[in-house]
């Protein structure tokens, strides 16, 4: 199990894209019962379209899910983003859960984690700036809390986010929020209608629906019907998501 991890402190400053980080990082998971890790990157915390992952593994069923729905927009672990007690440190779901009320959606995301065989999960903020967070949340089907391990996964997590931020200010310069996420199903914004998506560009600047409906000239329940499409052929569970995905996937510039 050590060895793994040497090997991976080893190596990591050898790898040069951040496919290959996922790669190594990986291997040190899977020796902790983690199949799902994520990275996800925060600026200025309060915007929407300024979260956005920096590395993971895309192709598990759990994370491609996640992200799918946009859920890291807004999970309790974004709430909580810098520690339970607002301190940075490591802390686990379970912990989240017992110390902290969440809302009903927050609550269903946990719910389809368990249903997805995810018994406990370990998130580990890591503070770069004022207005700079990155989050590395990771689950397994058999992962336990353990302080130990919890230790061992903190420095894995400060070391590959460390060396992800390094090859993304080189390929992107300052802009540290590239669209990564191609191998995400793509959705078909073709099938939303103008009315649907002037909705949803609406929704983009955080009009509420009842504002939707004032500065359209229409009904509350028109709205909520229009809503309703956009996210059943977006594919996803909340409001929040379909901006998430409307976002990046360039529907917006």
């Amino acid at each position: 199990m050590f060895t793994a991890v040497k090997n991976f402190l080893d190596e990591i400053n050898t790898v040069s894209s951040v496919r290959e980080l996922e790669a190594l990082v990986q291997v040190v998971m899977n020796q902790y019962d983690i199949q799902h890790f994520i990275c996800t990157n925060m600026y200025g915390l309060e915007c929407l379209s300024d979260r956005k992952p920096m590395f993971g593994n895309w192709d598990t069923p759990w994370v491609n899910h996640y992200i799918s729905n946009g859920y890291y927009l807004e999970d309790a672990i974004a709430q909580h983003d810098n520690g339970i007690d607002n301190d940075g440190r490591p802390y686990y779901w379970s912990e989240l859960m017992a110390q902290k009320d969440l809302a009903k959606n927050q609550y269903q995301i946990f719910r389809e984690a368990w249903e997805a065989d995810l018994r406990e999960g370990l998130v580990i903020p890591l503070r770069v700036s004022a207005r700079e967070l990155a989050l590395v949340s990771m689950a397994g089907r058999n992962f336990k809390q353990n302080p130990e391990v919890r230790g061992i996964l903190h420095t894995i997590a400060m070391q590959a986010h460390r060396k992800a931020r390094d090859i993304l200010l080189k390929e992107y310069g300052q802009r540290l929020m590239p669209d990564r996420l191609g191998r995400v199903p793509h959705p078909d914004m073709s099938t939303l209608t103008p009315t649907e998506l002037n909705v949803l560009k609406f929704l983009a600047e955080d009009k509420s629906p009842g504002d939707i409906a004032i500065i359209t000239g229409v009904s509350i329940n028109t709205i909520n019907r229009h809503s309703a499409n956009i996210k059943q052929k977006l594919g996803v569970r909340s409001l929040y998501g379909a901006v998430a995905k409307a976002i990046r996937y360039g529907l917006f510039h």
